[in-house]
């Protein structure tokens, strides 16, 4: 019994100093993600980017274009703004694969707000919101997000006209495989 209990103490004690001596393994300090790098091109090669990688359209009305593209770990992001007609903002939230949330007012803000909208939530008489992968590459993902300003519309609020002045925002992603 007293041999056990001897075994026992210097089990017990090897134990302790073993998680106590220097030959702990100092934690890898954490890597930096990758600071994004932009895409290279002129408006229009930037739009073709982002219609080929998100399988939207841009109207052909569309006016004021201001895109940017970055490349983040290898992958494609686009975010771009323009101003076009209703039938302009139609032509690119009718895409296949896309569901629409229209809404009167002002888009309603969620964590997952994306867009810097530029008009005042006072200025706006109605939104739309337009979100889904692209079907022919499942990882892309894509939103647009369209106010229509009170001083664009032709009718007035609750009558919709084709020439109603409207400013999309849209996004495109590739995100990475699991």
């Amino acid at each position: 019994m007293l041999r056990s209990a001897a075994a026992l103490t210097v089990s017990f004690t090897a134990v302790l100093l073993a998680g106590c001596g220097p030959t702990s393994v100092p934690p890898e300090e954490p890597k930096a993600s990758p600071s994004p790098s932009p895409i290279e091109g002129d408006t229009s090669e930037l739009q073709t980017g982002f219609e080929e990688l998100s399988g939207l359209i841009v109207p052909a009305d569309a006016s004021d274009m201001e895109i940017k593209g970055e490349m983040m770990d290898d992958r494609p992001h686009y975010e771009l703004r323009f101003v076009t007609t209703r039938g302009g903002a139609e032509i690119i939230c009718t895409a296949d694969n896309f569901d629409v949330y229209p809404n009167e007012g002002p888009p309603r803000y969620g964590e997952d707000e994306v867009f810097d909208y530029r008009e005042e939530d006072s200025e706006i008489a109605e939104s739309v919101l337009c979100e889904g992968s692209n079907p022919q590459q499942p990882r892309v993902q894509r939103k647009v997000s369209v106010v229509f300003p009170k001083d664009g519309l032709k009718k007035g609020p609750g009558e919709p006209d084709g020439k109603d002045i409207a400013v999309v925002y849209a996004y495109s992603v590739l995100w990475p495989r699991r």
